[in-house]
């Protein structure tokens, strides 16, 4: 291969590379659970943390909210199960999260990640977040607060509505 057929393969592959990158909503990443769909986006402090919702294959319509936290407590486990309330600001637009621990996984070391569930986004919120530039979250209260270091994380929503129409894409292929 000449130098320069190696070069234009390298391009070619580079803004294929960027097409789809693009056409996955910016920053958004889709993972499959079981038949469900999770799309989420990685905190701008704590790459650690996610924000994002969960399509489950019998309920294509609806979109589960799904916020995933990094803690290092060692009495974390006393909040499973647990229903807590989360601050969240959509560029001004302040509201309350009530949601639930539904999971929390042994990463490394002594991490954990909590996990962060069980409450579906109504329509008014769906499109706050289509036209949000991006979501503040926030463990308000020093009850919750006091099982994690980082308290608040920035999420970009820059390409929520690619992302969510094709989680609903792969929803409706894995109901059929």
């Amino acid at each position: 291969m000449t130098i320069r057929t190696m070069l234009t393969a390298g391009i070619t592959s580079t803004l294929l590379s960027l097409n789809v990158h693009a056409t996955t909503g910016a920053n958004w990443d889709f993972e499959a659970i079981s038949k469900s769909t999770g799309y989420t986006v990685h905190g701008q402090q704590t790459e650690g943390n996610q924000f994002g919702l969960v399509k489950h294959s019998n309920t294509c319509s609806s979109d589960e909210l799904y916020i995933s936290w990094a803690s290092d407590s060692a009495n974390i486990w006393a909040l499973a199960g647990q229903k807590v309330s989360l601050a969240a600001d959509f560029d001004g637009v302040p509201m309350d999260i009530p949601l639930e621990v539904i999971s929390i996984k042994p990463m490394s070391g002594n991490v954990h990640q909590v996990i962060f569930g069980h409450s579906f986004a109504n329509q008014e919120l769906l499109a706050l977040m289509s036209q949000a530039s991006s979501v503040n979250v926030l463990m308000p209260s020093a009850e919750l607060a006091k099982y994690f270091k980082q308290t608040g994380d920035s999420f970009s929503l820059a390409g929520f509505a690619q992302a969510r129409s094709q989680a609903l894409t792969r929803c409706n292929s894995q109901s059929s």
